[in-house]
């Protein structure tokens, strides 16, 4: 999401009228032990913004000033939108605390696990990646990483690493074929990163798990260093980041912009609320 400051609260100085800003939608408690920990993003009472209460499908909204990260001049607003999903790929790779020469495959190639895999490709890993839709496997191509269809993936994870697997695996298709392939795919030792969203549960096996001595990390959304350091990120690759965004729907068009996102072919829909157009 992006926008502009339309108005200013009472005893907020350090935001200006116009300025372009991308919002950090969580609200934690601040109270309990996790956030007091450092570690607000997974609050027990978290609220996201956008989901629990309602969020940027509005012309304007209200949201405490601590909540807002500024957009540098030489971004837009149609590629700030990028900038919220590049911080949780940011994080991904962040808490997965990668080794200058892991090897890495991310298992669903959705907008989060593109940008993970630019992220990763972006510090010299050599990422595979694997989907259903051809569309972002050649999108995934154009941006360095090794497309693989999902039958033939963890033969090229062995083939590329002496039969081993590979480093790290990123689980981010929240699919039951996703939770099953991981545990294939990953090394002894090697590390799997749980990012997609499973509302269902799903079978997986523990014994490949346990045989191997593999670490299996969650790694929900993000923290406020993330978003700067998207920030940055974006800066310095808004051109080769914006090619993700497919099309820009008008909001009267917004449940197509959602419905085309099943068909396959799309990336990044956006949807433009209201002025300034993006």
């Amino acid at each position: 999401m992006s926008g502009v400051v339309a108005r200013i609260g009472a005893g907020v100085n350090e935001w200006k009228l116009g300025e372009k800003v991308t919002v950090r939608p969580l609200l934690p408690c601040k109270n309990c032990r996790t956030c007091n920990e450092g570690n607000s993003h997974i609050c027990p009472k978290l609220k996201f913004i956008g989901v629990d209460i309602a969020g940027a499908m509005q012309p304007e909204w209200i949201v405490p000033a601590e909540l807002l990260h500024r957009i540098p001049e030489q971004i837009t607003l149609r590629q700030g939108a990028l900038i919220e999903p590049l911080a949780v790929a940011i994080h991904d790779v962040r808490m997965a605390d990668l080794d200058p020469t892991d090897v890495i495959t991310i298992v669903g190639a959705g907008p989060i696990g593109l940008l993970i895999g630019i992220v990763c490709v972006s510090r010299g890993h050599k990422t595979f990646i694997t989907d259903i839709d051809q569309t972002r496997l050649d999108v995934a191509k154009s941006h360095g990483m090794i497309p693989v269809a999902p039958d033939q993936v963890e033969a090229a994870a062995r083939e590329a690493t002496n039969g081993l697997g590979t480093d790290v695996v990123f689980e981010v298709s929240g699919s039951a074929g996703g939770a099953t392939l991981i545990s294939t795919i990953v090394k002894p030792r090697g590390k799997i990163i749980v990012v997609g969203i499973h509302a269902e549960l799903r079978q997986f096996n523990l014994q490949q798990i346990f045989h191997k001595e593999v670490t299996m990390q969650g790694a929900r959304v993000y923290k406020s260093i993330d978003f700067d350091d998207a920030i940055a990120f974006l800066a310095t690759r808004t051109k080769e980041l914006e090619p993700l965004i497919t099309k820009v729907f008008p909001v009267e068009d917004a449940l197509e912009a959602y419905l085309s996102l099943t068909r396959g072919g799309s990336i990044k829909n956006l949807i433009a609320i209201s002025e300034p157009a993006i």
